[in-house]
């Protein structure tokens, strides 16, 4: 079995004020164009069908378009999930009739996780749900994070699963390895939850033959080759701009998995260019960029400027300017560590009071702080 692993296309994406359908069309098109010149069995797209739960009309025209052809031009069989940018039931909209052209998509979470057979290999479709909504659909008090209702769901999957065959898990979500964490994850992703309760450890999905997963943003593995993030589509935030990014064609076989990463040119690059200003404005490109100027002095009208050579031109921040506040802030914070109490606080006064503590005040902010603590 040859599957290629997507996920987070993000369609309708917009990044700071700037619309990527453009792009997306692009890329997925050539995505189209790619796979008429390779085999694969059936292609995965792990949540994040769109960017936002009510996509724009421009965005579904695009997402029908795409799945229209890989199913008709291609005929391939493709399953997708909701991600947590997705609307569940709006994504599940019709999900029955496009079953019956092998377009299985997974929009709702279901209490018995649906199964989809292909050339003898069992997907299983997990889109992503709050566990406050699964604890309800399964009635199970116990569950009180994500990694709880993850546990749930599995233990589910895993009483009717033949572990003779080859199973593949399809869901989105921040899954880890608890005991050598090396995710790493970007601007662009929406937190799932707050506090530690949106981890799930890859030790749940021990049973699997291969696990698709979708939310981080740079291809990667977690703990095994079989666990794997494939990242977006594109790169959709400054701090994916050293990603390079690319879809997964993974080969499979009871106990064996091999990846291997396919890179899809975008029709713009995005990417940091850092320099000074003269000096940039003697080139031009019409790349997504984010610029790191490295003059001392503001540019009057610095990014309007740039946009005359740079008309996709994402955001502007001087290095030098940024460099000294960050040193700056380091330098004070080890200073305050070195500080008293009594001496935080007089630093304080006189930056927001513009003058400095009297003796007596002194003596009222030690008294108080002595007495903070023996506990009065």
């Amino acid at each position: 079995m040859r599957l290629l692993h997507t996920a987070d296309w993000h369609i309708g994406k917009i990044v700071n004020e700037l619309s990527m359908l453009e792009d997306q069309d692009y890329f997925l098109d050539q995505l189209i164009e790619k796979l008429k010149t390779i085999q694969v069995d059936a292609l995965i797209m792990a949540g994040d069908l769109y960017d936002r739960a009510m996509p724009s009309k421009e965005a579904v025209a695009l997402a029908n378009k795409v799945l229209t052809r890989l199913v008709r031009e291609l005929d391939l069989p493709v399953l997708v999930i909701a991600g947590n940018h997705d609307s569940n039931e709006r994504v599940e909209y019709g999900a029955d009739l496009l079953a019956t052209n092998q377009l299985y998509i997974e929009g709702t979470v279901k209490e018995v996780t649906r199964k989809v057979t292909i050339k003898g290999v069992n997907f299983y479709l997990l889109p992503f749900a709050d566990y406050a909504y699964i604890r309800e659909l399964m009635q199970d008090e116990s569950i009180k994070s994500l990694e709880d209702a993850a546990r749930v769901q599995i233990e589910a999957i895993k009483k009717e699963m033949d572990p003779a065959e080859i199973n593949v898990l399809i869901a989105h979500g921040y899954v880890i390895n608890l005991s050598n964490d090396t995710s790493e994850t970007t601007d662009s992703e929406r937190p799932l939850s707050i506090g530690t309760a949106e981890y799930v450890s890859v030790e749940l999905f021990e049973d699997f033959d291969y696990v698709a997963l979708g939310h981080l943003h740079k291809a990667q593995k977690v703990k095994h080759e079989r666990v794997r993030y494939s990242g977006s589509i594109l790169k959709y935030s400054k701090s994916e701009a050293v990603h390079k990014k690319q879809v997964s064609l993974v080969t499979l076989e009871k106990n064996h998995v091999e990846i291997e990463p396919i890179y899809i040119q975008p029709k713009r690059d995005m990417r940091i260019v850092k320099g000074f200003f003269e000096t940039i404005m003697e080139q031009k490109s019409d790349d997504y960029v984010f610029f790191e100027l490295l003059d001392e002095s503001f540019v009057m009208d610095a990014m309007n400027q740039l946009r005359r050579r740079y008309p996709n031109a994402m955001g502007l921040e001087y290095a030098a300017k940024k460099e000294r506040i960050e040193s700056a802030s380091a330098m004070h914070q080890e200073q305050l560590k070195k500080l008293s109490i009594q001496d935080i606080f007089a630093d304080f006064y006189a930056h927001y009071k513009e003058k400095e503590l009297t003796v007596e005040r002194k003596d009222i902010i030690d008294s108080m702080l002595h007495q903070m603590e023996r506990g009065e």
